[in-house]
């Protein structure tokens, strides 16, 4: 058995399946045709090896990266629509065996083109290292990704080329989210322009432009199309028309002023069939450290993104009529009543979730979301639609999870039902599961937040819960309890009560928060009167039953809690 390093291109025909079945005999002469006037002579000038022809799949070895990268851009630039190509490119070691390539040297190749946008090119890091100033190329920094099979992370680059095509949206990624009860926005990143002279301002655009494409990456509630897709065709035509060509829905652009050590920061979200600009934001900030600002943008821009996008799907869905609904209409009508909080709209949300999964019984959504009507039901105390919720919830997240092993929002919601029955340690994995799978979501920060809270690390789950609400402005009051919570505990109750005033409309979903913090003012009349209103909805309450109770994990938390309960008059 021989071992020796090489450059490994992986190359796949994009939508192979789909332009076979509309013409199977057209389709192999074409390829056929593209294999001996292209892909041969190219893959022979620049001195590789066809190791293999898999049908719609290439695997070809080189001895230089740079080769490898030379020859791929040729061969992309070839391609004629509809067989065109995605590929990944890496340096590793390989195993030969009769002329054949195996190892991680090839699998991490294969891995890398399966995430190639349509007629791109991605490289891991070690094969990046090898080109840099050697091939005259732009590429965009994904982040380290896990790749299936492989024990590692990678870091990944992707190169930017001229070529753009037109994608079927459904084609280039799957929608995660739903199947034919919510469609995925596609949202076109263009790259932050500098305003001015300064060196700084080129530096943080070109930053931010890359940092935002790898934490964007990570959200399942919108598609990405990267800078890499047609970043020349950008300068040239117009995010705009790039976007139209690209069937994107949304284009998020942004511009970078530097004045001494001020940064003006201006980002816009625009929406593509009409040019009208949906949500836009202006950033002043003094720094200190160019790297840390672009961190901070970074996550203010990610965090906030998606629930910009949700309010004007909800804005576009609230002027239909009834009959003109679509199962996505109704999702995002679901969606807006289950982030109110209150009884009576978690279960008219509920009733929608229940007629969309009906529909769309596939669809991870739906499902998810059906679930969380159960769970958010239990938290409170409030009357239940079937008694065994949460063992109901709890089967539903584990059909998710078959399903969806990766999704952040999968692991979310099983860290919360997990904690409400009192499994604190797999609540607790789960909740640092969803958080690594994307850091950037303010749903995860406050998941992350509530676990450490339930376990104990309450100044821990301060910093989770406010970082939280700092980046993300549509936030608002869905989170402030947990924080009014966490600051209870943390002996800080001005703070958990101050948190709570900013919105008197959520007090309902909010009355046990407030007590404690009254009891803990000493202001026993306020936290009785609080009392009695939260019996008067809610008769059968009881201290130490309650779910927001059980989800603690220490004992000392347990008694506290029900103690200041008791002193306010509840019963125990």
């Amino acid at each position: 058995m021989e071992r020796r390093l090489a450059a490994i291109l992986a190359a796949d025909v994009v939508g192979y399946s789909r332009i076979m079945g509309a013409d199977e005999a057209g389709t192999l002469a074409r390829l056929k045709g593209f294999e001996s006037d292209v892909i041969d002579p190219t893959v022979s000038r620049h001195s590789g090896r066809i190791v293999k022809r898999l049908g719609d799949g290439y695997l070809v070895e080189f001895q230089s990266v740079v080769s490898a990268v030379e020859c791929a851009l040729s061969w992309q630039a070839s391609a004629i629509e509809p067989i065109v190509f995605r590929m990944g490119i890496n340096l590793g070691d390989v195993i030969v065996e009769n002329d054949d390539l195996y190892g991680d040297g090839v699998n991490v190749a294969a891995r890398l083109e399966a995430l190639a946008e349509t007629g791109g090119i991605c490289l891991s890091e070690d094969a990046w290292r090898q080109i840099r100033g050697k091939v005259e190329a732009d590429f965009t920094d994904l982040g380290r990704r896990q790749l299936k099979n492989i024990a590692e992370p990678v870091r990944i680059f992707r190169l930017v080329t001229d070529r753009v095509y037109e994608t079927d949206s459904s084609a280039s990624k799957p929608n995660d989210m739903g199947s034919i009860a919510f469609r995925l926005r596609r949202v076109l990143l263009s790259p932050f322009r500098p305003i001015g002279t300064s060196e700084d301002a080129d530096v943080l655009a070109t930053g931010l432009t890359e940092t935002l494409a790898s934490a964007l990456a990570h959200f399942e509630e919108f598609e990405l199309i990267d800078p890499g897709a047609g970043i020349r065709s950008i300068e040239s035509d117009g995010a705009l028309q790039v976007g139209r060509r690209l069937a994107a829905h949304y284009v998020l652009e942004g511009s970078v002023q530097v004045r001494g050590k001020r940064v003006r920061i201006g980002v816009q979200l625009v929406d593509v069939e009409s040019g009208r600009r949906v949500w836009s934001e202006t950033l002043n900030r003094g720094f200190e450290d160019l790297f840390d600002l672009q961190d901070d943008i970074t996550a203010f821009v990610a965090s906030t993104l998606g629930d910009a996008i949700g309010e004007e799907q909800a804005k576009a869905s609230a002027n239909k009529q009834t009959s003109d609904l679509t199962l996505d209409d109704l999702m995002i009508r679901g969606i807006q009543l289950l982030h109110r909080g209150a009884r009576e709209d978690n279960d008219a949300a509920r009733a929608i979730f229940e007629e969309v999964s009906e529909a769309d019984p596939e669809g991870m959504l739906p499902t998810c979301c059906l679930a969380w009507t159960h769970m958010i039901a239990i938290y409170h105390g409030w009357p239940l639609a079937r008694p065994d919720a949460l063992e109901y919830a709890l089967k539903l997240a584990r059909g998710l999870m078959r399903r969806h092993p990766r999704s952040a929002h999968v692991h979310r919601l099983i860290s919360f039902i997990l904690f409400t029955s009192g499994d604190h340690d797999h609540g607790l994995e789960h909740a640092r599961r969803a958080y690594d799978l994307n850091p950037w979501h303010a749903d995860m920060m406050i998941c992350l937040g509530l676990a450490l809270m339930w376990t104990g690390s309450v100044n821990d789950a301060i910093t989770q819960l406010e970082k939280a609400i700092e980046t993300n402005l549509y936030l608002a009051d869905r989170s402030k309890r947990h924080l009014s919570l966490a600051y209870f505990l943390a002996g800080r109750p001005m703070d958990g009560l101050k948190v709570l005033s900013a919105n008197e409309a959520e007090a309902s979903g909010s009355r046990v928060h407030r007590i404690l913090n009254l009891i803990s003012l000493d202001r026993r009349s306020d936290a009785e009167q609080e009392a009695r209103c939260l019996l008067s909805d809610f008769s059968a309450f009881s201290a130490s039953a309650s779910p927001i109770v059980r989800t603690f994990a220490r004992l000392e938390d347990r008694k506290t809690i029900i103690s200041a309960l008791r002193d306010a008059g509840l019963p125990e």
